[in-house]
């Protein structure tokens, strides 16, 4: 019998040694005060598991001490909590008792000694490290893991009550391995933000009499248009070629531009003028306003109107 359970135990044993090497576990240092669940520590697992180098004594409680640690996790998610070092081969160390809270505060489960299930603690020893294995969690939410010494049972709410059992083993180093845990999904990309349209001021027949200059869309030939220069645009950085103009600014009506810029409207700036097809803009008889839409060729939008009046083609 003790030869067919050393067989086993060694199997056993080597089986958890090839899932360790393949699968390790992200590891953290515990922070403390982390004595209640609403100062829990929180973990942020990734590739499902996370290691958790902690010491029961060195917190704000001494002997008294006892460790929480949180985690986001999945309804459904099959998690094992695994806790090795405690004791050592020499039977020093602390003996520990953990238990799961759900998010609502309440003990899903608990544990005390792992037992020979606990294949990665020393034997004998620690066979009296905690031990989950396969527990489901039945909710989506966070979650947390209590951490004290065997002279303890933990309570709903994460108080702690007395377990009757007396153990030296109060205080000393463990590791936790919490495993079985989904990664979190990550939230969708933001959308970028729309780009900054710069607002310019151009003028439609730019030296006409008229504030709102006539426009005949029936007419044959162009509509000069200027592009007016302020201290935020220069209009020699256009890229002429984006340029569209008309009813509503998307209409693919450009011509040309002056290659040369001059002041068109008297303030000492250099001005763009640009020609547009009158029958391509695509006037309305209602049009109080002409649009104008491009780029700049450094990069960047911007748009603009000015005024105009649509009249009537003359009858023959």
């Amino acid at each position: 019998m003790i030869k067919n359970l050393d067989t086993r135990f060694a199997a056993m044993a080597a089986f958890l040694a090839a899932s360790m090497a393949t699968g390790a576990a992200f590891a953290v240092v515990e922070i403390e005060d982390n004595n209640t669940i609403a100062t829990a520590q929180r973990l942020v697992i990734s590739g499902g598991s996370v290691e958790v180098n902690a010491i029961l004594g060195n917190g704000s409680l001494g002997v008294n001490d006892v460790d929480f640690f949180s985690f986001a996790a999945k309804a459904g998610d099959v998690v094992t909590l695994d806790i090795d070092g405690g004791m050592k081969a020499d039977g020093s160390g602390v003996d520990t008792t953990i238990a799961i809270f759900t998010p609502d505060s309440r003990i899903l489960i608990a544990n005390d000694d792992g037992g020979i299930f606990d294949l990665g603690s020393v034997f004998p020893s620690g066979n009296l490290d905690s031990y989950i294995a396969n527990q489901p969690l039945p909710v989506t939410g966070i979650y947390t893991v209590g951490v004290s010494n065997s002279s303890h049972v933990f309570l709903d709410g994460g108080g702690l009550g007395s377990s009757g059992f007396s153990t030296n083993n109060t205080n000393g180093s463990y590791t936790l391995i919490i495993s079985g845990v989904s990664d979190p999904v990550q939230p969708a990309p933001a959308p970028a933000p729309a780009p900054v349209v710069q607002q310019i001021n151009i003028e439609i027949k730019p030296g006409s009499r008229d504030l709102a200059p006539p426009i005949n869309p029936k007419s044959q030939g162009s509509i000069p248009v200027a592009l007016l220069s302020n201290p935020g645009f220069d209009p020699r950085g256009v890229d002429t070629s984006s340029l569209t103009f008309g009813h509503s600014g998307n209409e693919a009506s450009y011509i040309r531009c002056f290659k040369e810029t001059r002041d068109l409207n008297g303030d000492g700036l250099p001005d763009l003028l640009c020609h547009f097809d009158n029958q391509m803009t695509g006037f309305a008889p209602t049009d109080t306003a002409g649009r104008i839409k491009g780029r700049m060729a450094a990069g960047g939008q911007f748009e603009g109107q000015g005024w105009l009046k649509v009249v009537p083609a003359k009858a023959k």
